[in-house]
């Protein structure tokens, strides 16, 4: 099954679009990564993937995670990395995906800014498009997503849009355990605050297992 009408997808917010991004675009959105996400002194993901920026191949690893990810797409797991422009600047990346959607209709995501794109209210923006994709769209009866002591501008996105706490854990993505808050959204409950236009759809409904 071919993958190429995801590239058509397109989610709008009143400041945001997302979408897929080219090889090109991926290399840009490695430099935006190389321009900093977060101070060196802390690691706000559960894998320290940005502990390689700076690291020789860092650039071509970063694509080849990408692309990757798109080539092993399947209806069984899948993982939509979305482009995110705000007021056509490259600003970062936000990821919705699923193990076995079919069978639990919940979906997870992750996301990152850069440096510069941070504190302007972005970051709810662009995780409220997903969401309104999983539920209004995909039929999604939850999602889930979490944060890690410290990192307060994720917990605080969870809390505008109404995630509850599930569970707490420990993990060590530099080797030193941290308390990491596993969070869950509900389709029943869910509110979206922002208008959410998404196109091109249709045509990309069977690699999510549904129909027209």
């Amino acid at each position: 099954m071919s993958i190429q009408p995801l590239y058509g997808l397109r989610l709008r917010t009143p400041r945001l679009e997302l979408r897929l991004g080219s090889h090109d675009e991926l290399i840009a959105l490695a430099r935006l990564a190389e321009d900093g996400i977060h101070p060196p002194e802390e690691m706000p993901f559960g894998v320290a993937w940005s502990d390689g920026i700076g690291e020789p191949g860092f650039v071509d690893e970063f694509v080849g995670f990408h692309e990757g990810q798109l080539a092993a797409w399947s209806q069984d797991g899948w993982h939509l990395n979305l482009l995110v422009w705000a007021q056509g600047q490259l600003a970062g990346t936000q990821t919705v995906g699923a193990e076995r959607f079919a069978e639990t209709s919940v979906v997870g995501t992750g996301s990152w800014l850069g440096a510069r794109f941070q504190r302007r209210g972005y970051g709810t923006e662009m995780r409220a498009a997903v969401l309104e994709l999983a539920f209004r769209e995909l039929g999604a009866v939850a999602a889930e997503s979490s944060w890690m002591v410290g990192n307060r501008a994720s917990a605080r996105v969870s809390e505008k849009l109404d995630y509850h706490e599930v569970g707490v854990s420990e993990i060590a993505p530099r080797g030193v355990p941290v308390p990491h808050h596993k969070v869950r959204v509900d389709r029943d409950s869910w509110r979206c605050p922002v208008p959410v236009d998404i196109a091109g759809l249709a045509a990309c409904l069977p690699l999510f297992g549904l129909t027209v």
